[in-house]
């Protein structure tokens, strides 16, 4: 059994005290399921002046979903939150750092190995305020709350979470305009609308502190002469967007002074207007969808990503909270390999040294399961969102520690796909909707066919009870060979197998009833 070492003392007895309160006892259940876990302890409730003394407190004075871990040798242990969800990071941070236990995915989480040695605490306060990525694998609400995800509509005893009153591409339901158009921002009448929209939805629950007023998911923005004379005065199309932005957010300022209203800077509004800021109680959402993720967003040699780093720092002049929609899978293509892995740490800390202040990764959202690795790219980002200056080899700790649990003792092979994967990828560019040959020539598949197949086949040797997991992201390699080799029989059975995990194949499509088995399995839509 484990010992729990408190300043150089071996501890067998522990006092727990918690705020009496719906999130204070889930937060002291929490500390006393992982402690029983850890080293076999069960604390007491009752007084015992020979127990050692843990206090779980919420301060005021710390930020929100900030926390504080404190140890002294005559006072105990106090883990301190700025909020409930501040000390239930807290607790999870405390068995993280001291017992090495780990959340990868709900289901799947280590204890860690040693003794539980305490000898001093530390602080932490999220750099971003707002985090949530975008797998159905993360939908989970105790997994959001261990990683630090806060914008799933997650329960108030478990720390609850940041409501939006309504999101992105949003003017369908706040002005009736159809997803396929964009509303007249200079129409006083839609204005009018939008205003009575937004004070409904923010009547009717007083829970909401964000609310998006933002285009609808189209380039058909309106050409009317009021438009284009603003847009043109602006030299951007965010001009009349952000007008109308401001309009709402000064209607509703005085009567709900907590609410932020949050709209896009999202492809023909990305670039900054000339003359209009946003007001103090506006966020702009700035998205990367036209960038290119083998090569860092400050990579200024890629032109995609030098406009994308020109337009960060231009909102950072005029606005205070920025939050991202970023881009972290490739839509048209969900199965085959998207060899991102190389530029998720550089861009999270890119963007937390930019002024952004919320993040929101999207990935492939719709799929029940992955059949590539969205599921390590789930725990990554929730780990960066956290703590976005970690080092490169933090990074890749964070990245083997998944890699073991989740594919089980074959996972090194599993490491040399993604590393030869990334490597040949970072020699050109690739965009999220990029078919496979042309983010990786097929010539480079060919000259490493058979280690491939070997790489794998050693993963599944050796996966045990994680073969499962081994299977399903082994599609992305079977995809490959099938375009590769074309197969009716092994495209036939690989369809089976692909449905049958709940793999979807791109954001938008289903394959059709009767297939081509024999062509390339991107071109199975034809």
């Amino acid at each position: 059994m484990r010992k729990l070492i408190i300043l150089g003392k071996e501890i067998t007895a522990l006092k727990l005290s918690a705020p009496d309160t719906p999130v204070g006892k889930y937060a002291a259940g929490e500390f006393s399921k992982y402690l029983e876990k850890t080293c076999g302890i069960k604390p007491v409730c009752c007084c015992d002046c020979e127990a050692f003394k843990i206090t779980l407190n919420e301060d005021k004075e710390l930020s929100r979903d900030s926390y504080r871990i404190c140890v002294c040798g005559e006072c105990g242990i106090s883990i301190c939150g700025g909020n409930g969800r501040g000390i239930l990071y807290g607790v999870y941070a405390f068995f993280e750092k001291y017992a090495g236990v780990r959340y990868f995915m709900p289901g799947l989480e280590t204890l860690g190995e040693g003794d539980i040695v305490i000898d001093e605490g530390f602080e932490f306060t999220p750099p971003f305020e707002y985090r949530q990525s975008d797998w159905q694998c993360g939908n989970d609400f105790d997994w959001c709350v261990k990683n630090g995800e806060n914008s799933r509509p997650i329960p108030n005893e478990m720390g609850g979470h940041i409501k939006y009153g309504i999101f992105v591409h949003s003017m369908e339901r706040l002005t009736g305009t159809p997803q396929s158009q964009q509303p007249c921002l200079s129409d006083p009448a839609v204005l009018e609308r939008a205003i009575t929209e937004v004070r409904g939805i923010l009547a009717a629950d007083p829970n909401i502190t964000i609310i998006s007023v933002s285009q609808n998911d189209n380039y058909n923005y309106c050409k009317c002469e009021k438009c284009a004379a603003v847009d043109e005065e602006e030299g951007s199309h965010a001009g009349t967007l952000l007008r109308f932005v401001n309009a709402v957010a000064d209607n509703i300022r005085d009567d709900y002074p907590n609410v932020v209203i949050d709209t896009l800077a999202y492809q023909y509004t990305r670039h900054v207007p000339s003359i209009t800021k946003p007001r103090p109680n506006v966020c702009i959402r700035l998205c990367s969808i036209e960038c290119c993720f083998a090569h860092p967003l400050d990579d200024r040699s890629c032109p995609e990503n030098n406009a994308f780093f020109n337009d960060i720092i231009d909102w950072n002049k005029i606005c205070d909270r920025i939050y991202i929609w970023d881009y972290v899978t490739n839509f048209s293509h969900y199965i085959p390999t998207f060899p991102n892995f190389g530029v998720l740490r550089q861009n999270m800390r890119f963007f937390a040294e930019h002024g952004v202040r919320g993040m929101y990764p999207e990935g492939n959202y719709n799929s029940p399961k992955s059949g590539e690795f969205g599921e390590l790219r789930c725990y990554l980002l929730a780990k960066l969102m956290m703590n976005p200056y970690m080092s490169t080899v933090e990074y890749y700790r964070h990245m083997d520690e998944f890699l073991a649990a989740y594919y089980g003792e074959g996972w090194r092979y599993i490491r040399a796909y993604i590393d030869f994967t990334c490597a040949e990828a970072a020699g050109g560019h690739m965009k999220i909707w990029d078919p496979p040959f042309s983010i990786i020539p097929r010539e480079k598949y060919e000259a490493l066919e058979e280690t491939i197949d070997n790489w794998w086949n050693k993963a599944e040797e050796m996966a045990g009870d994680r073969l499962e997991a081994v299977k399903r992201s082994r599609f992305q390699w079977r995809y490959i060979k099938l375009m590769l080799h074309p197969d009716a029989v092994e495209g036939r059975k690989f369809r089976e197998d692909v449905e049958a995990a709940d793999v979807l194949w791109n954001e938008w499509r289903k394959l059709p009833e009767k297939v081509d088995y024999s062509k390339e399995p991107n071109r199975w839509w034809e």
